[in-house]
């Protein structure tokens, strides 16, 4: 009969296939850091309440602080958790390590560590969106006045300036910020103590728990504590989102640096030539960001088909959400990294998109907009008169400014009943895509002024962000530095 740490003698040996099967040491290692945090904030706490002797606890945590586990876990063992336990009874003996899980559970404790691991892999994602908007803040401010084609349906629509286009990409991001900030304080809040679904008859304390790993509070109802992933589904929605918004600005790059938009020049460092065609640049890193996009969709499928049909409160199913949940994160991690270093370096062609910008068509808008405003047609009748002014210009080959001059007298009185004639200096100046763009004063438009208020309001909010993100971190660093000094005061005291 076996009676090894796990298995005791309820069961036999396992299968070696079921050992491989059902193992998730392969996908536990990140997990070895707060899983050993865990442990000890339990075993002050047990001591502090007086379950357990100061004399044993103190034992217990000098055996976890020379903890020397590395990337290889024992699957016979399972998991994560009875790897450090297994460790642990082989320094300090069944006696001491054996009180390890007293008033707690492996599901009460992954759930913990998986809460511990996700928030630093958040925090580091939230930093590295900061970053990003920042350089679009920079190149924004570099390009006030360069005008480019706006694109609707991948068509030339009105002319806007690549710094509000830029815009468009930091304001996705500043979204993706706040979504993570929000599931962040759904996050943070402590399982441990729960135990397997019932809590413990042990009193236990779990605010201490909470406190001394950096918790903002408790979930209260056991059951649910260690049941519950939808903060895992919201993660990876969240991540799927700022991935979705990444990969639209990665197909732009892309297609941008093609010589048939010739707008942009990917950096040398962030593309790859071919294995034959000498001549070829190819934006591989943004086409990558693209693909790496839908893994991430495949892993918000995978965790969130996985726990729609699990009963409460845990079952092992959810060991396989994890490594969806990890591959998220590092994808989402690596993602944001590389596509703030390519926009930074990319160099914008301001000739080929002041170029690109010369179709006096794009205006086509301003026009009717006049027509509405200063000769009382209805916007839809004057949509119609430009609408009939541009297909007489590209029908006959005729400069749009010309066609104006000579045809929107009849064609407004034909289609809208009224006399309508424009002085040359007025055609030009609604034809003018510069003028075009500075008459766009609305909120959130395109000219100098309204560009420049998002830009300091973005500036306003990435301070507010980084303020967040120093916070946290300076929470979890007092919490590191309150465990420590627990565990100094019950290992340097009076043993009793």
């Amino acid at each position: 009969m076996n009676t090894d740490i796990l298995r005791g003698r309820r069961l036999g040996n396992l299968n070696a296939e079921s050992v491989k099967y059902t193992a998730s040491t392969v996908f536990d290692t990140i997990l070895v850091n707060p899983v050993i945090e865990i442990n000890k904030a339990h075993m002050v706490m047990l001591v502090s309440q007086g379950i357990v002797k100061k004399s044993q606890g103190a034992k217990c945590l000098e055996g976890l602080g020379n903890l020397k586990i590395g990337d290889e876990l024992d699957p016979i063992l399972e998991d994560v958790h009875m790897n450090v336990e297994s460790q642990l009874t082989k320094i300090v003996g069944t006696n001491i390590g054996g009180q390890l899980n007293l008033g707690k559970s492996r599901n009460d404790q992954v759930s913990t560590a998986i809460r511990m691991a996700l928030r630093t892999y958040l925090l580091k994602i939230i930093t590295n969106l900061i970053e990003f908007r920042l350089i679009i803040l920079e190149k924004a401010e570099d390009h006030l006045e360069t005008i480019m084609p706006g694109y609707t349906h991948l068509q030339h629509a009105q002319p806007t300036t690549l710094a509000h286009h830029l815009m468009a990409y930091h304001d996705s991001m500043y979204r993706d910020c706040e979504r993570l900030i929000e599931s962040y304080l759904r996050l943070n809040i402590s399982p441990l103590g729960s135990a397997a679904l019932t809590s413990t008859s042990i009193k236990i304390d779990r605010n201490i728990t909470a406190h001394l790993l950096g918790f903002d509070g408790l979930i209260e109802n056991s059951m649910d504590a260690v049941s519950s992933r939808d903060f895992a589904v919201e993660v990876v929605s969240d991540l799927a989102l700022t991935m979705t918004n990444m990969s639209r600005i990665a197909e732009e790059l892309v297609l941008w640096s093609s010589e048939e938009f010739g707008i942009l020049e990917i950096p040398d460092g962030f593309a790859s030539t071919s294995s034959i065609m000498p001549q070829k640049k190819n934006a591989v890193v943004a086409e990558l960001i693209r693909s790496k996009t839908s893994s991430v969709f495949g892993d918000m499928i995978a965790v969130i088909s996985i726990l729609k049909s699990l009963p409460y409160s845990y079952n092992i199913d959810m060991q396989q959400l994890t490594p969806h949940l990890w591959n998220s994160c590092e994808i989402t991690l690596s993602s944001t990294k590389v596509i703030a270093g390519m926009l930074d370096k990319a160099i914008f062609n301001e000739k080929r998109l002041a170029d690109l910008s010369k179709d006096e068509v794009a205006m086509a808008t301003d026009l009717a907009d006049y027509l509405a405003v200063n000769n009382e047609i209805p916007f839809r009748t004057a949509h119609l008169i430009v609408g009939d002014l541009v297909r007489i210009s590209i029908d006959q080959k005729r400069v749009f400014r010309d066609v104006i001059l000579n045809e929107l007298s009849k064609t407004a009185k034909q289609l809208g009943g009224k006399d309508v004639s424009v002085s040359v200096h007025l055609v030009d100046k609604l034809l003018d895509p510069k003028k075009s763009v500075e008459s766009k004063v609305s909120i959130g438009g395109p000219s100098r002024s309204m560009v420049l208020q998002m830009i300091k309001k973005g500036k306003k909010n990435i301070t507010f962000t980084k303020t967040w993100v120093s916070t946290r971190r300076k929470k979890l660093k007092s919490a590191e530095k309150a465990l420590d000094k627990s565990i100094s005061e019950i290992i340097g005291g009076d043993s009793n």
